[in-house]
């Protein structure tokens, strides 16, 4: 019986743990901002849609899923109240 063994291809950039970027070709970029920007937009687009639909649509239905989901995406945003000394 024959046992293949499979060890990862180990780079010395690769075992660099501590950056937090992704490289190409021609880019250097941090992946929390990425991330944090890709969040804000998605959040700010429902927060513009919502709104905009609050406006436009007057049935009741849609009036109360509308601003369920404004109130959804604004929690998001806003931070959680803390008591300091």
């Amino acid at each position: 019986m024959i046992i293949n063994t499979i060890e990862p291809n180990v780079n010395e950039e690769a075992n660099d743990n501590t950056t937090n970027e992704w490289r190409s070709c021609c880019l250097r970029v941090d992946k929390n901002a990425i991330k944090y920007f890709i969040q804000v937009g998605i959040l700010g687009g429902l927060i513009t849609f919502s709104a905009c639909m609050l406006v436009v649509d007057k049935t009741c239905e849609s009036q109360r899923n509308y601003a369920s989901l404004l109130m959804v995406c604004l929690g998001c945003f806003l931070p959680s109240p803390k008591m300091t000394k």
